[in-house]
């Protein structure tokens, strides 16, 4: 019996860790083999890649952002050939079990950890084995779906290892290795799904070590723990986080999802002292600071603390942060939401994710919806679009705000504009920036393509329209975007800088580095005038230089008297 293994990732850099794990715990014993593809792909061509391993079952591993492209994939699948078995397993068909055995013609279902289960049910089939001895499996029999709700929890450290296929080799470099220490929350947080998970269990430390050393001899670069507290055993995460320092090889980034106000000062003294600037970098869900809000969605958070540890984190210089929020939540109004965002946005964090809240199947808040009056899309990844504290119009203006968050903040493509323009203009509240531009944006671009002079032009335009004080910023601007690219582009602006003062100033530059000729200048530099200093923000006459070299990019701000 010839089973197939699917993934179907949101991007190439995202492999499926699960399927890895079904397979390598399967293949010795029975004839599996898998098989990814993104979301982008097209149904057709899925469908036959998968037609042409001749399977007798078909597994499909299901998430928010790939149910919608599985379903035309299974229904073309058994179209193609109505004998094929289908199997799902994953977070997103573990919940409401009835519901998919009712919309689509799938055969089987696996809620859970289903490593054991997806053995067990292999062995049934190839022997004819009555399936009601399979935990945690659901199936067709006649008219009925039967559900075995018996659960097997598997001893972690049994499991072989998803990392070590040769297969993957080559694409070690160019993907994100995903890895787990640990499997299990020890939260209750009512919208999510970990909630639901009974207790935290951890793979043997120094397996996880072995893994990461062979990943990395294998040219790896970026790595990712999906534990959901990584920081929950202060010894087992200071063990690990010594031996990455130790033993990590130069480019290498690891990313660790944590609760910042369990992180204990020991640790972060260590690695503020020890960790090279840019290994680790950290994930902290914050969601919101609205405390009456945090205690309905069973969620504990000491803000204080937690602000307190982030701090400390950013003092050290070493720990890139990527925090969270999630817009939505229940008796978060628009004015809550609005000092949620400032609240967080005061730390200036490398990036800030602005989500929605998803009404996740098999959630606690879901069940509660009708409670807070909630809307959202039936179909994944079941966006709100509502609540009774929430307006629609509000969560769209939020959405606009989280656009320009996105173009112009997390892409760091303006990071000296916007934190002049933020902490000079919109000090009492940084938000209002966001959706001022975000609702300017959407009525003159919606349309339009964002390539980066596209991004200047528009923040340009905005500027007018506040009337703010516009040869400083464009400056600022005209800074940022030279300074960011890598190839000499067109310029998007017209420059003020006279022929004759670029002479004089190129002349002065190399008497300042003389390793430069004018030759190098006038091929392979542009120049301008600004009126501040975009590294100071002292305001005067400078002169920018950014060099184009094929092997010096650097950017040069002068004054001339």
């Amino acid at each position: 019996m010839k089973t197939v293994l699917v993934g179907i990732n949101a991007k190439f850099i995202h492999p499926n860790l699960a399927i890895r794990y079904l397979y390598t715990y399967t293949k010795d014993e029975y004839d599996v083999d898998f098989i990814e593809f993104t979301i982008k792909e097209d149904v057709s061509e899925i469908v036959n890649k998968i037609y042409e391993y001749k399977p007798s079952l078909v597994g499909f591993s299901t998430y928010i952002w790939n149910i919608e492209i599985i379903k035309k994939v299974v229904v073309k699948l058994k179209e193609l050939d109505d004998n094929i078995k289908i199997l799902f397993g994953g977070p997103e068909t573990s919940y409401d079990i009835e519901h998919w055995f009712s919309i689509l013609p799938i055969d089987y279902l696996i809620t859970g950890e289903g490593e054991y289960p997806f053995k067990a049910l292999l062995h049934a089939l190839e022997n004819n084995l009555d399936l009601k001895h399979v935990p945690q499996l659901s199936y067709r029999e006649k008219d009925n779906v039967l559900i075995n709700k018996e659960e097997y929890v598997i001893d972690l450290n049994t499991l072989p290892s998803p990392y070590r296929l040769k297969r993957d080799n080559h694409n070690r470099q160019h993907q994100i290795q995903y890895i787990e220490s640990s499997r299990g929350c020890p939260f209750k947080c009512s919208y999510c799904l970990a909630s639901l998970e009974k207790r935290v269990r951890y793979f043997d430390r120094d397996y996880v070590k072995q893994e990461i050393l062979y990943l990395m001899s294998q040219g790896a670069k970026t790595f990712k723990f999906l534990d959901r507290t990584f920081n929950l055993r202060k010894d087992y995460a200071l063990d690990i986080f010594e031996f990455i320092i130790k033993n990590h090889r130069e480019g290498c980034v690891f990313q660790f999802e944590i609760t910042g106000e369990l992180l204990d000062e020991d640790i972060i003294k260590y690695l503020n002292d020890h960790a090279p600037k840019g290994l680790i970098r950290f994930e902290i869900g914050i969601q919101s600071t609205n405390d009456y809000t945090n205690r309905l969605v069973n969620r504990i958070q000491n803000f204080a603390k937690l602000k307190r540890n982030i701090l400390l984190i950013q003092a050290g210089g070493k720990i890139d942060l990527h925090l969270d929020l999630i817009a939505g939540l229940p008796k978060e109004d628009f004015q809550s939401f609005t000092k949620t965002f400032n609240d967080v946005f005061s730390l200036r964090p490398q990036e800030l994710q602005l989500g929605f809240l998803k009404m996740l199947r098999g959630t606690k808040l879901r069940e509660e919806a009708p409670l807070y009056k909630y809307k959202y899309h039936e179909t994944a990844p079941y966006e709100i679009i509502e609540n009774e504290d929430l307006s629609k119009d509000d969560v769209k203006l939020i959405h606009l705000a989280e656009d320009i968050l996105e173009k112009y903040y997390n892409s760091h493509r303006f990071d000296q504009t916007l934190s002049y323009i933020i902490d000079r203009y919109y000090t009492h509240n940084n938000f209002q920036f966001f959706l001022e531009f975000g609702a300017f944006y959407q009525i003159r671009y919606p349309n339009l393509h964002h390539q980066p002079a596209d991004l200047c032009i528009r923040l340009w335009d905005f500027i007018r329209y506040k009337e703010l004080d516009e040869n400083i910023i464009i400056s600022l601007i005209k800074y940022d975007y030279l300074h960011k690219t890598k190839i000499k582009p067109k310029i998007f602006y017209e420059p003020i800088i006279t022929p004759e003062e670029r002479r004089r100033l190129y002349n002065h530059f190399i008497t300042l580095y003389p390793n430069y000729n004018l030759d190098n200048l006038y091929r392979y530099a542009l120049s301008e005038k600004l009126f501040i200093n975009p590294l100071t923000y002292e305001e005067g006459e400078y002169y920018l230089i950014k060099l184009f070299l094929p092997h010096d990019k650097n950017c040069y701000i002068i004054k001339i008297s």
